[in-house]
């Protein structure tokens, strides 16, 4: 082979891997957490359907920091990635980073938490739960547990946080439309935590005891960190009907068992990997809808057995 035929064949090959190269698409995705009991399995499937689309992703976890979240934010439009998935943890504190993303002609989307309206005019699209629903399918669930009337408590995840908002104002909303005759005795925040669930519901049993009626937690790990308070408080006396939120194996035990009323499932899953297609439309040049939610379905003793579990 001459030294003419071999230098073309280098250079063929070199601009084939170029051609790779450039086709190749990488999407950096801010997730709200590493080890969470949902946030896990939304990455996992995100990352899992990623692979199966080629698309290279580069996660990097704020762990319930919004700060650091910010950060992560810039650090991908730095790293010039093809697209931008963000779970926000702030309803603001994302958009001028998610303005300079669009700037630097990167398309982003939220998953799972939404953010407020200033942030549509920056992203392609939001994919994931409606979590104002979620509030408003909490609030009649409670309600047809307690006969519309008695006094609830409501555990409450991060102060801010967009899925916080609109679960509690879902589900008080729903109250006031309703006509409801039930009384919130006090709203507190647990982070999404079941320690720190555990700990404020030791208090709010301290302070109210037998006058809680019922509990609305804005998901099913706060809901288990209430009903160990209560155990610990009141051993052997039935919980008052509880309602969380995400549809865990946990939970459905506990419909099971009697120490919760009802959940609502969200599949993490379907969480994940439908953010990740949503983002690898939008890279192949296709429109999306600006908003694509999840199915999500209450589950009382009722349906329990006839339902698979989110998680």
């Amino acid at each position: 082979m001459t030294k003419t035929k071999t230098g073309m064949i280098v250079s063929a090959l070199a601009l084939l891997a170029s051609v790779g190269v450039a086709e190749a698409k990488t999407v950096c995705y801010v997730t709200a957490a590493d080890a969470h009991a949902y946030a896990t399995p939304a990455n996992e499937a995100l990352e899992a359907r990623a692979k199966e689309l080629g698309i290279e992703v580069i996660t990097l976890s704020q762990n319930f920091d919004v700060q650091t979240g910010t950060e992560q934010l810039n650090t991908c439009i730095a790293r010039n990635a093809d697209g931008i998935i963000l779970w926000p943890l702030d309803p603001q504190a994302y958009i001028p980073g998610l303005a300079r993303a669009q700037q630097a002609e990167i398309p982003s989307i939220l998953i799972n938490s939404p953010m407020d309206e200033q942030a549509n005019q920056f992203i392609k699209s939001f994919t994931g739960p409606d979590v104002y629903e979620e509030g408003e399918m909490a609030a009649d669930s409670l309600n047809d547990a307690l006969g519309g009337e008695g006094s609830v408590v409501v555990i409450a995840g991060q102060a801010g946080n967009g899925t916080t908002i609109g679960r509690v104002g879902g589900f008080m909303d729903r109250l006031a439309e309703i006509g409801s005759k039930i009384e919130v005795l006090d709203t507190v925040n647990a982070d999404f935590d079941q320690q720190k669930a555990l700990v404020v519901s030791r208090d709010l049993i301290t302070r109210f005891g037998d006058g809680i009626a019922g509990v609305y937690a804005n998901d099913d790990t706060m809901a288990r960190g209430f009903i160990d308070a209560w155990k610990e408080a009141k051993p052997g006396e039935p919980t008052p009907p509880i309602v969380g939120i995400n549809g865990q194996k946990d939970a459905f035990e506990s419909i099971k068992s009697g120490e919760m009323y009802s959940t609502i499932v969200q599949s993490p899953v379907e969480d994940g990997k439908l953010a990740i297609e949503t983002m690898a439309e939008i890279l192949d040049g296709k429109e999306v809808g600006a908003r694509l939610p999840i199915p999500l379905t209450v589950v009382t003793k009722a349906n329990v057995d006839s339902v698979e579990p989110a998680f």
